[in-house]
């Protein structure tokens, strides 16, 4: 127990990139009163600088400032994990700190793993989205364990737009989200496969850089994300190629596509076996094979009707296991490990 009250009076939420009060702070209202602070640029300044996210740490020092006793504090992502930590110290301040959505598309290294080392160390305890990154994060930065405690994504179901997202035409498969994945061998695969079936890619303009895309591949960007969905569900199937088992990304557009029953193709990572394991309509291989990958999209083809019939029928039972009060439970266990 931190501080000298032993109960909680308030929680302090401080989110990297979401608004200030966002759905997170609607959770668990039975034990956890909030409020809010967010690193989303608040003015003209903030918007212009370049290089150094100064609303990041505008937000870690109004958080801290007037941290009282009987005040937990949430934070959400690493840098503005490290960032809050760093303010806490500086402020000499001792409340509980849980720090949300801990996870790296790729670990760092050099000045920045040092920094983050020496941050992180005050740090209570942090929320992981898969068992497989408790030893990695602890043996990266050098900390306990059992301050790593896993927990499942929760959302939502994505909002899908009514009207349809793209012109009629052949049947496609689609690909959506770019972090951590594996273009590369999807290209390949889409060659394999032939230009009798479409692809449609739904990702950031930098993550196809320098690769060649075939005529039958469509590529869009910064489209909303009702649209990305409808293109989702007008489709055979979401193709989610990760770079690597050890790759820790693709759980976002995993369970929206499960959520919204639709089937997938997927690569084995160590992260997402609690997603994917025993699960149906999701077919994976290993990943940087493009020969299996393509096998599986024509698998896909061919047995349309019985892989979406599956994932639909799936559906309502993915929707309650991501559902949004697995992390208000979350919530819920470390208050009372901390208050009691």
């Amino acid at each position: 127990m931190h501080g000298d009250e032993r109960r909680l009076r308030r929680a302090i939420n401080v989110a990297d990139l979401s608004p200030v009060n966002d759905m997170f702070t609607t959770l668990a209202p039975d034990v956890i009163s909030w409020r809010g602070f967010s690193g989303l640029p608040a003015n003209e300044i903030e918007r212009r600088v370049r290089g150094l996210k100064i609303s990041r740490y505008r937000a870690a020092l109004q958080a801290v400032a007037g941290l009282g006793k009987g005040e937990m504090v949430v934070t959400h992502l690493p840098l503005m994990t490290a960032a809050t930590s760093v303010a806490m110290a500086l402020f000499r301040k001792r409340n509980p700190h849980l720090a949300f959505s801990f996870n790296f598309t790729e670990l760092p290294e050099g000045r920045r793993l040092a920094y983050l080392t020496r941050a992180l160390r005050t740090v209570d305890q942090f929320a992981i989205y898969s068992s497989f990154e408790r030893d990695l994060y602890a043996g990266h930065f050098d900390l306990d364990p059992s301050r790593f405690k896993p927990v499942i994504w929760t959302q939502d179901v994505p909002a899908v737009q009514s009207e349809p997202a793209l012109p009629p035409g052949a049947p496609y498969v689609c690909a959506i989200g770019g972090e951590g994945r594996d273009f590369a061998t999807l290209l390949e695969a889409a060659r394999r496969v032939g230009p009798a079936l479409r692809f449609v890619i739904v990702a950031r303009p930098h993550s196809l850089e320098k690769l060649s895309i075939p005529d039958h591949v469509q590529v869009l960007t910064n489209i909303p994300s009702q649209r990305a969905w409808r293109i989702a569900c007008d489709s055979l199937g979401v193709l989610i190629p990760l770079k690597s088992k050890e790759t820790c990304c693709g759980q976002i557009t995993l369970v929206s596509a499960k959520m919204l029953g639709l089937p997938i193709i997927t690569t084995g990572a160590y992260a997402t076996r609690e997603y994917v394991e025993g699960r149906a309509g999701i077919l994976e291989c290993d990943p940087g094979d493009p020969e299996a990958f393509s096998r599986l999209i024509q698998r896909l083809m061919d047995e349309r009707v019985r892989l979406l019939e599956m994932a639909r029928q799936a559906a309502p039972a993915e929707r309650a296991f991501h559902d949004r009060e697995q992390w208000a439970d979350y919530l819920r266990g470390f208050v009372a490990e901390y208050y009691g």
